[in-house]
């Protein structure tokens, strides 16, 4: 039998988990070796299990999809991101590819097509669903990310998510090792660059660049 094709789950929604899990472990030709609920997770796992591919959640807790694809292709770029997420505007969809994923694929697409998508990326090429190709090419592939979100750091946005999930500085600086005067420091820059006044505008903005959502 062929190589079979290393997959990490990466959903903070149980069932949909499972649901995943159902699926590609009735092909032979894929091995789902770990779940992650969160983009942390997805990292330590990552590290240790060496998956070929990560299928991707967008919005988890903690670390959120698009961060977490960023810092997973950068310690381990071999391996192949699959953005699997309800968001199908253009301007997330390239926020997940500027990111480095190989691909994307709404949830509400079939079941075949998350196997063709992960047989496509699996051989080198890029796969982005069609449901979601006429929002990427109006987003101009650029502006997912743009204005004032580009000029953000990688711990400013960890700090903005954690911000926007409604952890206090004291609990971000606990679950980033860091100090709170440090975390203080990357709010007040964060809040600078967005423009934001307080943690209201801070929530809107996280939730409209993708970084977080309501449901979180």
């Amino acid at each position: 039998m062929d190589k079979q094709t290393r997959i990490l789950l990466a959903e903070d929604h149980s069932v949909m988990r499972a649901a995943l899990r159902s699926l590609l472990d009735s092909h032979a030709e894929f091995s789902v070796i770990a779940e992650a609920s969160n983009g942390r997770e997805v990292l330590a796992l990552a590290e240790t299990l060496a998956p070929d591919v990560v299928v991707m959640d967008v919005n988890m807790p903690e670390l959120n999809g698009v961060e977490a694809t960023r810092q997973l292709r950068a310690r381990f770029p071999r391996v192949k991101v699959l953005g699997l997420s309800i968001h199908m505007k253009g301007r997330v969809v390239a926020a997940m590819l500027e990111a480095g994923a190989r691909g994307y694929v709404p949830k509400n697409s079939a079941a075949s097509e998350l196997l063709e998508a992960i047989r496509t990326v699996m051989k080198g090429k890029m796969y982005v669903s069609p449901n979601v190709m006429d929002g990427l090419v109006e987003s101009g592939m650029g502006a997912a990310a743009g204005g004032a979100f580009k000029t953000l750091t990688e711990r400013e946005r960890e700090v903005l998510q954690l911000l926007a999930e409604g952890h206090s500085c004291k609990e971000i600086a606990d679950k980033l090792g860091l100090s709170v005067p440090t975390i203080h420091t990357h709010r007040q820059h964060v809040m600078q660059k967005t423009g934001a006044r307080g943690i209201a505008d801070l929530v809107r903005y996280a939730i409209r660049e993708g970084i977080s959502s309501p449901e979180v």
